[in-house]
């Protein structure tokens, strides 16, 4: 697979600042951001590491059964796949994906707000140097032409430990207008953003989708997703 000079670039300004890359398909219109990666604290993170990247360790946008650990619809990489399903179903796209199979990542690119691994949030918030390694990477990778050439993404962690839950940051990190909340009910709810330039860019900010997120949020940022994509004759599937 070729990769852009955007994200070569990032690969290179990752090894040298220690930064956390992601897994999926790096040449994807879609990004999907969570928290963590949830492995134990101080754990060396191998998967998705800017190394792998350079060294080109592995196809990471491949399609694969996951382990038995994850083989239940909670786990968060489960709630991107079925995400990710509703989104090709609006599209009227097939799909010959078989039960537990993951797929996302073959057009979708998933990376996590904080570069320190831990098992759980209230874990990663205990590290040391939590706050300072969020704000660094805020500079070095949030703000990366790579990440700004995405046409959707979709933050899922309304905390603001980790990024402003309302308007200001979300907006000055991915130079987007803020536009509505959607609310479904007190723990379900999205912000939604759109481009502050020409270049057409969603940005929808909503709660972390494991342990309650209910199926009318899913579905409600998938029907976003759709309505943005149908707008601007953006195709998500990666050739």
């Amino acid at each position: 697979m070729k990769y852009s000079v955007e994200f070569n670039k990032l690969v290179k300004k990752s090894i040298e600042n220690n930064q956390y890359i992601g897994l999926g398909n790096p040449n994807a219109k879609i990004l999907f951001v969570g928290k963590e990666v949830g492995i134990s604290a101080n754990s060396v993170v191998t998967y998705g590491s800017a190394k792998s990247w350079l060294n080109k360790d592995e196809d990471y946008s491949a399609r694969f059964i996951p382990k038995d650990n994850i083989k239940n619809f909670r786990h968060t990489w489960q709630k991107y796949q079925k995400l990710y399903d509703l989104i090709l179903e609006n599209t009227q796209i097939e799909s010959d994906k078989k039960e537990y199979e993951i797929t996302f990542v073959e057009n979708v690119f998933a990376t996590e707000l904080s570069n320190l691994a831990a098992p759980t949030t209230n874990k990663a918030k205990q590290l040391d140097g939590f706050k300072v390694e969020l704000d660094k990477r805020k500079e070095l990778f949030w703000k990366s032409d790579y990440i700004n050439n995405f046409s959707v993404i979709v933050i899922t962690a309304s905390d603001n430990a980790y990024i402003e839950t309302y308007q200001g940051e979300v907006c000055k990190i991915f130079d987007v207008k803020f536009d509505k909340e959607v609310l479904y009910s007190r723990s379900n709810k999205m912000w939604l953003h759109y481009s502050n330039n020409k270049t057409p860019k969603l940005v929808i900010h909503t709660r972390q989708l494991t342990n309650g997120a209910s199926n009318k949020l899913m579905e409600g940022i998938a029907n976003e997703i759709t309505l943005f994509l149908k707008k601007n004759n953006i195709n998500i599937i990666v050739t």
